[in-house]
């Protein structure tokens, strides 16, 4: 009978233990996320830009109209891209590569922000996309971009092959 209790009290001491950390874990991720947020708003207010994020935390600035005609989830679309940190330093260009990149929507060939930003724009279009480190590579590290980066992106939409 006392190795029972002994074996429920070890027991209920590891789930205690667990949930404790487990509610860090929450309770870090949340402040990570109020933290790119309000990091986020900073560089928007410092750079005089008039735009806000929208519900998932993107924000979206358009910066040449196109011709009207946007892709939709399956649509291949061709795009150029700078990719930069919010301090500026440019961390990868499709330029540099002297050729768009070219992608399937909605099979997850790329971040979520961009993702999303792709479908906002119409062929022919440019933006600046601020995107939070929930929406690029959350809390991975995909170098030279470190964990929890907030990112920039000038995107070009070139082209869209519907399926």
């Amino acid at each position: 009978m006392k190795q029972t209790s002994v074996k429920i009290v070890f027991v209920l001491a590891i789930i205690l233990i667990v949930s404790v950390l487990y509610s860090c874990t929450i309770e870090n991720y949340a402040t990570k996320k109020l933290a790119a947020n309000n990091e986020i708003l900073t560089y928007l207010n410092d750079n005089e830009l008039f735009a806000s994020p929208d519900s998932l935390g993107l924000v979206y600035i358009p910066i040449k109209k196109g011709n009207n005609v946007f892709p939709k989830e399956n649509d291949i679309v061709a795009f150029h891209y700078i990719g930069y940190y919010l301090d500026g330093e440019v961390f990868d260009s499709s330029y540099d590569k002297s050729r768009p990149l070219i992608v399937q929507l909605g099979e997850n060939q790329m971040i979520k922000g961009l993702e999303y930003s792709l479908l906002k724009m119409d062929k022919g279009s440019k933006a600046k996309v601020i995107i939070p480190f929930y929406l690029a590579y959350d809390n991975m590290e995909n170098a030279p971009v470190p964990a929890y980066s907030n990112l920039v992106f000038e995107i070009e939409l070139i082209d869209i092959d519907s399926k």
